[in-house]
Protein backbone atom coordinates (compact mmCIF):
# COMPACT_ATOMS: atom_id res chain seq x y z
CA UNK A 1 0.00 0.00 0.00
CA UNK A 2 1.26 3.44 -0.98
CA UNK A 3 0.33 5.96 1.70
CA UNK A 4 0.43 9.76 1.65
CA UNK A 5 0.68 11.22 5.14
CA UNK A 6 -0.29 14.89 5.44
CA UNK A 7 0.31 16.55 8.81
CA UNK A 8 1.71 19.72 10.37
CA UNK A 9 5.33 20.20 9.34
CA UNK A 10 5.25 23.79 10.49
CA UNK A 11 8.14 24.06 12.93
CA UNK A 12 6.85 22.43 16.13
CA UNK A 13 9.00 19.55 17.41
CA UNK A 14 5.94 17.91 18.96
CA UNK A 15 4.15 17.69 15.62
CA UNK A 16 7.18 16.10 13.97
CA UNK A 17 7.39 13.61 16.84
CA UNK A 18 3.75 12.61 16.48
CA UNK A 19 4.48 11.99 12.81
CA UNK A 20 6.91 9.30 13.96
CA UNK A 21 4.06 7.74 15.94
CA UNK A 22 1.69 7.81 12.96
CA UNK A 23 4.20 6.09 10.71
CA UNK A 24 4.99 3.51 13.39
CA UNK A 25 1.30 2.63 13.54
CA UNK A 26 0.86 2.51 9.76
CA UNK A 27 3.82 0.17 9.37
CA UNK A 28 2.69 -1.98 12.28
CA UNK A 29 -0.90 -2.49 11.14
CA UNK A 30 -0.98 -1.99 7.35
CA UNK A 31 0.90 -3.52 4.45
CA UNK A 32 3.08 -0.55 3.54
CA UNK A 33 5.04 -0.21 0.32
CA UNK A 34 6.10 3.33 1.14
CA UNK A 35 4.92 6.43 2.99
CA UNK A 36 5.17 9.83 1.36
CA UNK A 37 4.51 12.97 3.35
CA UNK A 38 3.42 16.52 2.76
CA UNK A 39 2.92 19.56 4.97
CA UNK A 40 -0.77 20.00 5.72
CA UNK A 41 -0.09 23.65 6.55
CA UNK A 42 1.58 24.37 3.23
CA UNK A 43 0.26 21.98 0.59
CA UNK A 44 -2.78 23.17 -1.35
CA UNK A 45 -4.88 20.20 -2.42
CA UNK A 46 -5.85 21.84 -5.69
CA UNK A 47 -7.40 20.05 -8.65
CA UNK A 48 -4.04 19.26 -10.28
CA UNK A 49 -2.47 17.89 -7.08
CA UNK A 50 -5.52 15.74 -6.31
CA UNK A 51 -5.76 14.29 -9.83
CA UNK A 52 -2.09 13.92 -10.71
CA UNK A 53 -0.56 13.05 -7.35
CA UNK A 54 -3.08 11.90 -4.75
CA UNK A 55 -5.36 9.85 -6.99
CA UNK A 56 -2.64 8.43 -9.27
CA UNK A 57 0.28 7.75 -6.96
CA UNK A 58 -1.27 6.66 -3.67
CA UNK A 59 -3.71 4.12 -2.30
CA UNK A 60 -4.52 5.84 1.01
CA UNK A 61 -4.41 9.42 2.25
CA UNK A 62 -3.88 9.89 6.00
CA UNK A 63 -4.47 13.37 7.43
CA UNK A 64 -3.31 13.95 11.00
CA UNK A 65 -2.84 13.69 13.86
CA UNK A 66 -2.17 16.94 15.65
CA UNK A 67 -4.31 19.90 16.64
CA UNK A 68 -5.35 20.69 13.10
CA UNK A 69 -8.83 21.93 14.00
CA UNK A 70 -7.53 25.41 14.63
CA UNK A 71 -6.74 28.65 12.84
CA UNK A 72 -9.72 30.97 12.38
CA UNK A 73 -7.56 33.06 10.01
CA UNK A 74 -6.92 30.06 7.74
CA UNK A 75 -8.92 29.84 4.48
CA UNK A 76 -11.14 27.01 5.76
CA UNK A 77 -10.96 27.78 9.47
CA UNK A 78 -8.83 24.69 10.03
CA UNK A 79 -5.54 23.54 8.51
CA UNK A 80 -6.59 21.41 5.52
CA UNK A 81 -6.03 23.54 2.43
CA UNK A 82 -8.63 22.16 0.05
CA UNK A 83 -11.66 23.78 -1.53
CA UNK A 84 -14.78 22.28 0.00
CA UNK A 85 -16.13 21.37 -3.42
CA UNK A 86 -12.96 19.38 -4.26
CA UNK A 87 -13.11 16.99 -1.30
CA UNK A 88 -15.38 14.61 -3.21
CA UNK A 89 -12.85 14.47 -6.08
CA UNK A 90 -10.42 12.47 -3.94
CA UNK A 91 -10.94 8.98 -5.37
CA UNK A 92 -8.71 6.99 -3.02
CA UNK A 93 -9.81 6.30 0.57
CA UNK A 94 -8.79 9.01 3.00
CA UNK A 95 -8.93 9.18 6.77
CA UNK A 96 -8.68 11.96 9.32
CA UNK A 97 -6.72 10.31 12.12
CA UNK A 98 -6.32 11.25 15.78
CA UNK A 99 -6.71 15.00 15.30
CA UNK A 100 -7.38 17.58 17.97
CA UNK A 101 -9.57 20.64 18.43
CA UNK A 102 -6.90 23.19 19.30
CA UNK A 103 -9.14 26.22 19.67
CA UNK A 104 -8.66 27.95 23.02
CA UNK A 105 -11.61 28.55 25.34
CA UNK A 106 -11.78 32.23 24.36
CA UNK A 107 -11.86 31.41 20.62
CA UNK A 108 -14.76 30.38 18.41
CA UNK A 109 -14.78 27.93 15.51
CA UNK A 110 -15.88 29.96 12.44
CA UNK A 111 -18.91 28.83 10.48
CA UNK A 112 -16.86 28.12 7.36
CA UNK A 113 -14.77 25.66 9.39
CA UNK A 114 -17.90 23.90 10.61
CA UNK A 115 -19.21 23.57 7.06
CA UNK A 116 -15.85 22.38 5.74
CA UNK A 117 -15.39 19.82 8.53
CA UNK A 118 -18.88 18.46 7.93
CA UNK A 119 -18.06 18.00 4.25
CA UNK A 120 -14.80 16.28 5.17
CA UNK A 121 -16.64 14.01 7.59
CA UNK A 122 -19.12 13.13 4.84
CA UNK A 123 -16.48 11.80 2.44
CA UNK A 124 -13.79 10.46 4.79
CA UNK A 125 -13.55 6.70 5.18
CA UNK A 126 -12.84 7.33 8.84
CA UNK A 127 -12.73 10.48 10.99
CA UNK A 128 -11.19 10.21 14.45
CA UNK A 129 -10.08 12.66 17.14
CA UNK A 130 -7.47 12.26 19.85
CA UNK A 131 -8.31 11.47 23.47
CA UNK A 132 -7.94 14.92 25.01
CA UNK A 133 -11.55 16.09 25.20
CA UNK A 134 -11.66 16.92 21.48
CA UNK A 135 -14.51 14.43 20.99
CA UNK A 136 -16.87 16.37 23.23
CA UNK A 137 -15.76 19.73 21.86
CA UNK A 138 -16.20 18.58 18.26
CA UNK A 139 -19.63 17.06 18.89
CA UNK A 140 -20.84 20.19 20.67
CA UNK A 141 -19.14 22.77 18.47
CA UNK A 142 -19.29 21.19 15.01
CA UNK A 143 -22.09 18.66 15.15
CA UNK A 144 -20.25 15.60 13.83
CA UNK A 145 -19.59 12.38 15.76
CA UNK A 146 -16.08 11.12 15.07
CA UNK A 147 -14.39 8.17 16.73
CA UNK A 148 -12.03 8.76 19.63
CA UNK A 149 -8.56 7.19 19.47
CA UNK A 150 -5.36 7.54 21.50
CA UNK A 151 -3.16 10.31 20.15
CA UNK A 152 -0.64 8.72 17.75
CA UNK A 153 2.14 10.48 19.64
CA UNK A 154 1.75 7.84 22.35
CA UNK A 155 3.27 5.37 19.87
CA UNK A 156 6.49 7.18 19.06
CA UNK A 157 8.21 4.25 20.77
CA UNK A 158 6.33 1.48 18.96
CA UNK A 159 8.96 -0.82 17.40
CA UNK A 160 11.39 2.10 17.73
CA UNK A 161 14.36 2.57 20.07
CA UNK A 162 16.14 5.78 21.04
CA UNK A 163 19.65 6.35 22.44
CA UNK A 164 20.06 7.66 25.99
CA UNK A 165 21.78 11.03 25.57
CA UNK A 166 21.94 12.04 29.25
CA UNK A 167 23.31 9.49 31.73
CA UNK A 168 22.50 11.35 34.96
CA UNK A 169 19.09 11.60 36.59
CA UNK A 170 17.20 14.49 35.04
CA UNK A 171 13.76 16.00 34.71
CA UNK A 172 12.30 17.88 31.77
CA UNK A 173 10.51 21.21 32.02
CA UNK A 174 8.62 21.99 28.84
CA UNK A 175 7.20 25.51 28.63
CA UNK A 176 5.02 27.07 25.88
CA UNK A 177 5.42 30.71 24.91
CA UNK A 178 3.47 31.14 21.67
CA UNK A 179 -0.05 32.60 21.59
CA UNK A 180 0.73 34.43 24.83
CA UNK A 181 -2.59 36.28 24.90
CA UNK A 182 -4.44 32.96 25.10
CA UNK A 183 -2.00 31.07 27.34
CA UNK A 184 -1.48 33.78 29.97
CA UNK A 185 -3.99 36.51 29.17
CA UNK A 186 -1.92 39.44 30.44
CA UNK A 187 1.74 40.32 30.89
CA UNK A 188 1.25 40.45 34.66
CA UNK A 189 -0.01 36.84 34.68
CA UNK A 190 2.93 35.81 32.53
CA UNK A 191 5.34 37.52 34.93
CA UNK A 192 3.72 35.80 37.89
CA UNK A 193 4.07 32.46 36.12
CA UNK A 194 7.77 33.08 35.45
CA UNK A 195 8.44 33.88 39.12
CA UNK A 196 6.55 30.76 40.21
CA UNK A 197 8.44 28.53 37.77
CA UNK A 198 11.78 29.99 38.88
CA UNK A 199 10.91 28.97 42.44
CA UNK A 200 9.95 25.46 41.31
CA UNK A 201 13.09 25.17 39.19
CA UNK A 202 15.35 26.14 42.10
CA UNK A 203 13.65 23.52 44.23
CA UNK A 204 14.17 20.82 41.58
CA UNK A 205 17.78 21.85 40.92
CA UNK A 206 18.73 20.71 44.41
CA UNK A 207 18.17 17.08 43.39
CA UNK A 208 18.15 16.84 39.59
CA UNK A 209 19.70 18.05 36.43
CA UNK A 210 16.98 20.01 34.64
CA UNK A 211 16.53 20.03 30.89
CA UNK A 212 14.28 22.69 29.37
CA UNK A 213 12.61 21.45 26.20
CA UNK A 214 11.28 24.15 23.84
CA UNK A 215 9.03 22.75 21.10
CA UNK A 216 8.80 25.92 18.99
CA UNK A 217 11.32 28.72 18.65
CA UNK A 218 9.18 31.12 20.69
CA UNK A 219 9.56 28.77 23.67
CA UNK A 220 13.31 29.33 23.82
CA UNK A 221 13.13 32.86 25.27
CA UNK A 222 10.72 31.93 28.07
CA UNK A 223 12.77 28.86 28.98
CA UNK A 224 15.90 31.03 29.18
CA UNK A 225 14.07 33.57 31.32
CA UNK A 226 13.01 30.94 33.83
CA UNK A 227 16.37 29.14 34.08
CA UNK A 228 18.49 32.31 34.24
CA UNK A 229 20.72 32.36 37.32
CA UNK A 230 19.78 28.83 38.43
CA UNK A 231 22.43 26.13 38.60
CA UNK A 232 22.02 22.60 37.28
CA UNK A 233 19.86 23.76 34.35
CA UNK A 234 20.37 23.41 30.63
CA UNK A 235 18.24 23.64 27.52
CA UNK A 236 18.39 21.28 24.59
CA UNK A 237 19.94 22.89 21.54
CA UNK A 238 16.79 23.75 19.63
CA UNK A 239 18.60 24.34 16.35
CA UNK A 240 20.28 20.92 16.55
CA UNK A 241 16.93 19.16 16.92
CA UNK A 242 14.56 21.26 14.86
CA UNK A 243 13.21 19.69 12.92
CA UNK A 244 14.91 16.88 11.09
CA UNK A 245 16.27 15.49 14.38
CA UNK A 246 13.01 15.49 16.32
CA UNK A 247 13.63 11.81 17.07
CA UNK A 248 16.42 12.98 19.42
CA UNK A 249 13.85 15.07 21.30
CA UNK A 250 11.71 11.96 21.69
CA UNK A 251 14.75 10.21 23.16
CA UNK A 252 15.15 12.90 25.81
CA UNK A 253 11.57 12.27 26.97
CA UNK A 254 12.14 8.52 26.99
CA UNK A 255 14.76 8.61 29.76
CA UNK A 256 13.58 11.49 31.98
CA UNK A 257 12.68 10.76 35.59
CA UNK A 258 9.55 12.87 35.17
CA UNK A 259 8.26 15.79 33.13
CA UNK A 260 6.50 19.09 33.77
CA UNK A 261 4.70 19.85 30.51
CA UNK A 262 2.80 22.81 29.13
CA UNK A 263 2.05 21.37 25.67
CA UNK A 264 -0.08 18.43 24.65
CA UNK A 265 2.82 16.51 23.14
CA UNK A 266 4.97 17.45 26.10
CA UNK A 267 2.48 15.33 28.06
CA UNK A 268 1.88 12.62 25.46
CA UNK A 269 5.45 11.68 24.58
CA UNK A 270 6.65 10.92 28.13
CA UNK A 271 3.41 9.23 29.17
CA UNK A 272 3.81 6.93 26.15
CA UNK A 273 7.14 5.84 27.68
CA UNK A 274 5.63 5.35 31.17
CA UNK A 275 7.38 8.50 32.40
CA UNK A 276 5.36 10.32 35.11
CA UNK A 277 4.14 13.71 33.91
CA UNK A 278 2.51 16.74 35.50
CA UNK A 279 0.49 18.88 33.10
CA UNK A 280 0.75 22.66 33.45
CA UNK A 281 -2.65 23.54 32.03
CA UNK A 282 -3.63 26.65 30.07
CA UNK A 283 -5.55 25.01 27.22
CA UNK A 284 -8.61 22.72 27.42
CA UNK A 285 -6.66 19.85 25.87
CA UNK A 286 -4.13 19.72 28.72
CA UNK A 287 -6.57 18.82 31.49
CA UNK A 288 -8.82 17.09 28.93
CA UNK A 289 -6.07 14.57 28.22
CA UNK A 290 -5.35 13.93 31.89
CA UNK A 291 -9.06 13.49 32.59
CA UNK A 292 -9.39 10.95 29.76
CA UNK A 293 -6.40 9.03 31.12
CA UNK A 294 -7.71 9.11 34.72
CA UNK A 295 -4.66 11.19 35.68
CA UNK A 296 -6.58 14.28 36.75
CA UNK A 297 -4.63 14.66 39.99
CA UNK A 298 -1.51 15.27 37.89
CA UNK A 299 -2.95 18.35 36.15
CA UNK A 300 -2.59 21.88 37.52
CA UNK A 301 -3.88 25.11 36.03
CA UNK A 302 -1.21 27.80 35.66
CA UNK A 303 -3.81 30.27 36.99
CA UNK A 304 -4.19 28.39 40.26
CA UNK A 305 -3.66 30.50 43.41
CA UNK A 306 -0.35 29.51 45.03
CA UNK A 307 0.59 27.71 41.80
CA UNK A 308 4.22 27.23 42.82
CA UNK A 309 3.37 25.71 46.21
CA UNK A 310 0.77 23.38 44.68
CA UNK A 311 3.18 22.27 41.96
CA UNK A 312 5.91 21.48 44.48
CA UNK A 313 3.37 19.46 46.49
CA UNK A 314 2.48 17.46 43.37
CA UNK A 315 6.15 16.88 42.60
CA UNK A 316 6.72 15.54 46.12
CA UNK A 317 3.68 13.30 45.78
CA UNK A 318 4.96 12.06 42.43
CA UNK A 319 8.41 11.32 43.84
CA UNK A 320 6.88 9.31 46.70
CA UNK A 321 4.65 7.30 44.34
CA UNK A 322 6.84 6.90 41.26
CA UNK A 323 6.73 3.13 40.94
CA UNK A 324 2.97 2.81 41.43
CA UNK A 325 2.43 5.64 38.94
CA UNK A 326 4.67 3.91 36.39
CA UNK A 327 2.69 0.71 36.87
CA UNK A 328 -0.50 2.66 36.18
CA UNK A 329 1.02 4.15 33.04
CA UNK A 330 2.06 0.70 31.79
CA UNK A 331 -1.52 -0.54 32.11
CA UNK A 332 -2.79 2.64 30.51
CA UNK A 333 -0.45 2.30 27.52
CA UNK A 334 -1.38 -1.34 27.08
CA UNK A 335 -5.05 -0.34 26.98
CA UNK A 336 -4.33 2.41 24.42
CA UNK A 337 -2.46 -0.05 22.20
CA UNK A 338 -5.42 -2.45 22.41
CA UNK A 339 -7.84 0.34 21.47
CA UNK A 340 -5.61 1.38 18.58
CA UNK A 341 -5.32 -2.23 17.39
CA UNK A 342 -9.13 -2.42 17.27
CA UNK A 343 -9.26 0.81 15.27
CA UNK A 344 -6.83 -0.48 12.66
CA UNK A 345 -8.58 -3.85 12.49
CA UNK A 346 -11.78 -1.99 11.56
CA UNK A 347 -9.87 0.27 9.17
CA UNK A 348 -8.38 -2.74 7.39
CA UNK A 349 -11.82 -4.24 6.99
CA UNK A 350 -13.18 -1.00 5.55
CA UNK A 351 -10.23 -0.65 3.18
CA UNK A 352 -10.75 -4.18 1.87
CA UNK A 353 -14.45 -3.50 1.44
CA UNK A 354 -13.68 -0.28 -0.49
CA UNK A 355 -10.93 -1.94 -2.50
Amino acid sequence: MRILHSYCLNYNIGDYALGIGVKNLLRNFLSVDFIGETNLQGRYFNEYYINEVVNKKYDLLVIGGGGIIHGSHWPNGWFWLIDKNLIKSIKIPFIIYGVGDNYFEDEHIPERAIEHLKETYKYALSFSVRNDGSLERVINGIGIKPKEVPDPGFFAGLNTSYPQLIKDKYVIIQIANDKMEHRFGTQSKRKRFVLSMKKVTRYLANSYKILFAPHVYEDVALSQEIMEGINNCSMWRFGDLAFDHSDMAVGYYRYADFVLAMRGHGQILPIGFNVPTIALCNHPKHKGLMDKLSLTEWALSVDSPHFDELLIEKIELLKNNTESLKDKLRLLNAKMLTDTTCFFYDLNSNLQHNG
